[in-house]
């Protein structure tokens, strides 16, 4: 039985042996997932970074999943929701410091946005973002790992990298667009 035919549940289990197991399970919630957060949030690029936080996360957490107490979808819904709180509770903190210092929010173009929510959506292979988050340039791996898997907040990355938090935004964004387009250019290989 090849890996998409198996049950998310033996997937979240393997996972803790193979992290590539992880796949199915993305592939077959993510476009869940990020409806939900468009849904909720209103904004394509909220979305797109929480759902990356949520993965992240049960990526992380999978040996914690108990399989029979909740659907995996159930549970991917539940990190979402704690996500969403997070970011709004940041997203006050956040807005409130750049009024105090005047500085504008740094903003993605439409065309953007499509973009990598396209690749999000296509893309299934979570282990293999890992492995291209661990080949990016020092800052820019720093500040994805530091904002995706560790969940902190711009204005945290800033004091600790001692930058501005439109540099560390700016280091995320470039390295997570770096991923996509590594991950999409790999798609293409796979489909000649």
């Amino acid at each position: 039985m090849g890996r998409d035919d198996q049950s998310d549940e033996r997937l979240l289990a393997a996972t803790r042996r193979d992290p590539a197991a992880f796949g199915p399970v993305y592939e077959r919630h993510a476009p869940a997932v990020l409806a939900y957060l468009r849904s909720r949030t209103r904004s394509t690029e909220q979305a797109l970074d929480l759902t990356a936080e949520v993965f992240a996360a049960a990526l992380q957490s999978a040996h914690r999943y108990r399989a029979g107490e909740a659907p995996v979808r159930a549970w991917l819904f539940g990190i979402a929701n704690h996500k969403l709180i997070d970011s709004q509770r940041r997203a006050r903190t956040a807005d409130a410091a750049l009024q105090r210092l005047g500085i504008s929010e740094l903003a993605f173009s439409e065309d953007e946005l499509t973009s990598v929510e396209r690749r999000l959506s296509a893309e299934a292979d979570g282990a293999l973002a890992l492995r291209l988050v661990g080949d990016l340039p020092e800052t820019q791996r720093a500040a994805v790992l530091a904002r995706v898997v560790d969940e902190r907040g711009y204005d945290e990355l800033a004091e600790r990298f001692a930058t501005s938090e439109e540099n560390v935004r700016a280091r995320v964004h470039r390295g997570l667009r770096r991923v996509g387009l590594r991950m999409a250019a790999l798609r293409e290989e796979r489909m000649r």
